[in-house]
Parts: C-alpha cells; sequence; structure tokens
C-alpha cells in the first residue's frame, strides 16, 4: 500500500494557507522574488509553461519574417503544442542520447536561414549547452529560447538556467522543481522584446474565481496526496492522467492567478532544499547502477549543475524497459516511461512540421529506450536501494 510518485515536490499545508492572504513581502511581490533570484529585469506570470512558450513565440514572430522554430526531436509534447499555438512550424533536430538534449553536430547541419529561435529542452533538469547553442544562434542570427521548464535551480558555469538566449521559460506544473498546481514563468533581459510581451500579456484573461477555487483545491489535495503512503490511491484513477504528456495546440492561456504567485514566492526559498535531495539521490543511483549492462546512463554536460528532476535511464531495448518498470513497480516504485514517442511520430503532428526533415535516429532508439527514475524528497534511502536492486537484478 506504498507507491513513489514518478516526480513531485512537498507542497505544505501551512504553505497553501499562507498564501490565500496577503503576499509574504510587503514590496514586489512574487516578481520582485524572481527578479532577485535570477537577476533579469522582466517577469511576467502566466497559466502554464506552455503558455509561456506560445506568448514569447507570439512576441518574436511580430518582427520577424521567420516562421520555424528549432526544437529536439524527443522532448516534452508541451513544446510542439505550444509552437502550433503559435501559428509557427516545428524544424526537428536530432537529440544526442548521452545527453538527452540537442545534437550539436546535428545542429549546425540545419539551415537555420528560417528559424524564428531554437529551444532546447533540458529534460529531467539536465541543461544542454547552453553557452554553445547560444554561439550557434547567434552565428546563425536567429534567437534562442532557454527552456528551463524543468531546469528551476539548474546552473552553467554559475549561470541560472533559463536566463541563457534572449528569453527563458520556467513551468510550475505538478512534477517540477516546485509547484502551484500549473503556472509558467516567462522572463527576459531584452527590453524591446518585453514590450512585445507585454502587448501580448496585456491582452490575456485574469482567473475567474472559479478557477481560483480549483487551484486551491487541487493544491490542498495534491499535499495530501504526495506522499508515498497515500500516492497509490491516486494512481489508480484512469481519468487524472497522471503522468500524461498529450499534443494538444488548443490548451488555455491565462495570467496567473496572485494566489499562485504567492504560492509560488513563499515556495521559492525551498527550491535549493529540494533539488540539494534531489542531486543526492541521483549520485547515489548512478553509483549503484553504473556498470550495470545493457542499462545506459545519460551525462551531464560539462559545466553544468543539473537539479535532476528525474534520473533516467536507457535500456537495452523496450522490451527490457518493461522488464524494469515491472520489477520496479512490484518494489512500490512509480518509474516513468517518460514521453511515448519522438514528436516526429506524434499522430497528426506532420502538417504542422517543415518539409525535408533530417532522419532523427537518436529521438527514436530514446523514445523506444528511456526510463526515469524518481529522485525527489519523497523517496528514502530504502527507496533508493530497492531500485538499484531492481535495475542491477535485470542486468
Amino acid at each position: 500500500m506504498r507507491l513513489v510518485p514518478p516526480a513531485g515536490a512537498p507542497l505544505p499545508v501551512r504553505t497553501i494557507v499562507r498564501s490565500l492572504a496577503a503576499s509574504p513581502t510587503a514590496s514586489g511581490g512574487a516578481g520582485a522574488a524572481v527578479r532577485a533570484r535570477l537577476g533579469v529585469p522582466h517577469v511576467f506570470w502566466v497559466s502554464s509553461g506552455r503558455a509561456a512558450l506560445t506568448i514569447l513565440l507570439r512576441a518574436m514572430r511580430s518582427g520577424s519574417a521567420r516562421r520555424e522554430v528549432v526544437i529536439p526531436a524527443y522532448t516534452c509534447f508541451s513544446v510542439p503544442s505550444a509552437i502550433v499555438r503559435a501559428g509557427l512550424t516545428i524544424r526537428l533536430c536530432d537529440v544526442d542520447p548521452k545527453t538527452l538534449d540537442l545534437d550539436l553536430n546535428a545542429l549546425v547541419r540545419l539551415d537555420l536561414a528560417r528559424a524564428l529561435c531554437i529551444v532546447p529542452s533540458g529534460l529531467y533538469g539536465m541543461p544542454g549547452d547552453l553557452a554553445g547553442m547560444e554561439g550557434i544562434a547567434r552565428s546563425s542570427g536567429t534567437a534562442l529560447v532557454d527552456d528551463a521548464a524543468q531546469c528551476l535551480g539548474a546552473l552553467q558555469d554559475g549561470r541560472p538556467c533559463g536566463t541563457f538566449g534572449d528569453a527563458g521559460f520556467y513551468s510550475l506544473g505538478r512534477g517540477k522543481g516546485i509547484t502551484t498546481m500549473g503556472g509558467g514563468i516567462l522572463v527576459t533581459r531584452g527590453n524591446h522584446l518585453a514590450r512585445s510581451i507585454e502587448q501580448e500579456f496585456g491582452a490575456l484573461p485574469r482567473p475567474g474565481a472559479a478557477e481560483v477555487v480549483a487551484a486551491v483545491a487541487g493544491s490542498l489535495v495534491y499535499s495530501g496526496m504526495i506522499a508515498p503512503s497515500r500516492y497509490w490511491l491516486v494512481d489508480r484513477i484512469p481519468f487524472l492522467e497522471l503522468g500524461g504528456s498529450r499534443f494538444d495546440p488548443g490548451f488555455p492561456i491565462a495570467r496567473l492567478s496572485a494566489y499562485q504567485q504567492r504560492l509560488a514566492q513563499w515556495l521559492l526559498p525551498r527550491v535549493e532544499t529540494y533539488n540539494a535531495i534531489r542531486r543526492r539521490h541521483a549520485e547515489e543511483l548512478r553509483s549503484g547502477i553504473d556498470g550495470v549492462e545493457g542499462v545506459e546512463i545519460p551525462r551531464s554536460v560539462p559545466g553544468t549543475r543539473p537539479v535532476h528532476l528525474r534520473f533516467p535511464l536507457l535500456a537495452r531495448d523496450s522490451r527490457h524497459r518493461s522488464d524494469l518498470l515491472e520489477r520496479l513497480r512490484a518494489m512500490g516504485i512509480s518509474a516513468s516511461p517518460s514521453y511515448p514517442s519522438a514528436i516526429g511520430d506524434i499522430p497528426g503532428i506532420a502538417r504542422h512540421l517543415a518539409p525535408d526533415q533530417a532522419p532523427c535516429p537518436g529521438a527514436t532508439s530514446v523514445a523506444a529506450r528511456i526510463l526515469t527514475l524518481p529522485t525527489h524528497p519523497g523517496v528514502t534511502a530504502r527507496d533508493v536501494g530497492r531500485m538499484v536492486t531492481a535495475i542491477r537484478d535485470s542486468g
């Protein structure tokens, strides 16, 4: 009667209650907290990470004739959903199975003359070579969007992920570094780009009372059910689609409620504590699993400090992955096969892709072999031992 969730972060009830009252700081509120943390002058709060990306792309396209957005051929389905919602075309670039982000050799071979921007992924809190991609974008006359949806608190060369390139964004959804039960933060240093974003942002609806009540209720339910001793109950409810990823360009876009902004402000100081726990669990998993036959562990890019939102592995093949998932489930560990396919294999997406796509064998291989292990603060030393045992016994 115990099941460890695949990802998550604590959401104390007392923090929820505090967030129902006034802002926890007297001046500047949540925006000031983010600006101080990241060193960026412009911060926008919206209803989700994919909403943040859509608004940003709309703002960027208003001053450009370019209409393609370059993304990894294996990434969260929210990314292509946001691109289509912004009225733009997807250009796929293969991923490197060793890092799970854009393959820089494949990226430099692409014709970027029509690319509005490049959007690397930073999957599972593992940043790609953002500094290198900044240079490629600059030399091609295109922009770089730092997708830090899963990288809140991650660094490269001491610089916060989300602050590279022309703009960046974070997700506050379930399973992220901290959660406000939905939400996104869009940041930029560019004054001109910020003015264009402000035009898009100004037209967004504010959440109504029903949306705020739903966010508060969702917070309370999440707070009570994220514990492994209770998570097994919600895991058995199929319509919740826990951990699901869908291609859905019709998602809602709005401003983030004041309640959720206050909740984020209370939670931001906890980011480093949560991430330290995730890093420790990731290191314990790495040392325990390293060398197991048929299992590959993607590596961190040199100079980066990942947050390890989840710990990814590549199994020998899809059958081996299924066996690992079953073994882990039997031990009370809800591991995840992650996103169900490469982006190019999503049903119905072909009409949104740029013509003459290059083959993406790395993405296809990752999609068939990947699984992720939980690293969040709800994981215990005994859970780590069980995960190591399950994987070593499968070798």
